[in-house]
């Protein structure tokens, strides 16, 4: 198949290599920033554009590899109605994008991508969906190409999915930000935490985290816990953040 990339970042990289990978022609790199958009084109010796007006007819398929706040005015800048459409937003629904195309799509990578070190593991979860059997037959083949695992949930389910994603990967990564900042501030290297931090999600390969609370706030250690906001008291937004963790935490094992 031929398939045009709009976006030149983390999820455009790692979709039209494995795309590429999977035998299909990647024709055209399209991305705001010129320099950009040549360095992921010249990867697959395709052609490449800053316009995207100048969307190639040889594209059979688009792939939306873009920021999810522009999705939208890159829809109102150009027509998508004789190509099969297939964003990649977590947050974006086929709702949001009714009218771009009758053949619209999606595949959200489950996953945090770094152009720089694609990864290599083959069960990278993806959510898909599409608008109709046709497109949503084109996804799963165009899904094999990246991983074994592949979800096919609806928008109301791709967004719960997406809250949850937020919780367990964005949020769980600013604790560790906060864990190294009281670190650093006692000299302490973040090497500390390393092994604990891989011992708890190893954990999680074979029982379910509402097993594995552990620390002084299901322990009901109220002495522990005064302690830990005493310390934390020039730094309201972290004492605040504990706080609500500890009555969070509190309230679900009660």
């Amino acid at each position: 198949m031929n398939i045009a990339i709009i976006g030149s970042g983390n999820i455009a990289t790692f979709f039209a290599t494995k795309f590429f990978e999977g035998g299909h022609t990647i024709v055209q790199i399209i991305s705001p920033t010129h320099h950009n958009a040549q360095a992921l084109a010249s990867k697959f010796n395709c052609a490449y554009s800053t316009d995207i007006n100048a969307l190639s007819d040889q594209a059979e398929l688009c792939i939306l590899a873009v920021k999810d706040d522009i999705l939208k005015a890159i829809l109102g800048q150009t027509k998508f109605e004789n190509k099969f459409l297939i964003h990649t937003a977590g947050s974006i629904t086929l709702n949001d994008l009714s009218g771009a195309s009758p053949n619209l799509g999606c595949i959200w990578c489950m996953y945090s991508i770094n152009k720089n070190h694609l990864p290599e593991r083959s069960n990278i979860p993806l959510i898909i969906n599409a608008a109709n059997n046709e497109t949503l037959e084109k996804i799963k083949h165009l899904a094999a190409c990246i991983s074994t695992s592949v979800y096919n949930l609806s928008d109301e389910q791709k967004l719960k999915a997406h809250l949850a994603a937020v919780f367990a990967n964005n949020f769980a990564n600013h604790m560790f930000t906060i864990g190294q900042d009281i670190l650093q501030q006692e000299q302490i290297p973040f090497d500390l935490l390393i092994p604990l931090i891989e011992n708890t999600v190893e954990k999680l390969t074979y029982t379910s985290p509402d097993k594995l609370q552990t620390g002084p706030a299901i322990r009901n250690d109220s002495g522990t816990i005064a302690k830990h906001i005493e310390l934390l008291r020039m730094h309201d937004d972290y004492k605040n953040i504990y706080s609500l963790l500890t009555e969070s935490i509190q309230k679900k094992h009660t």
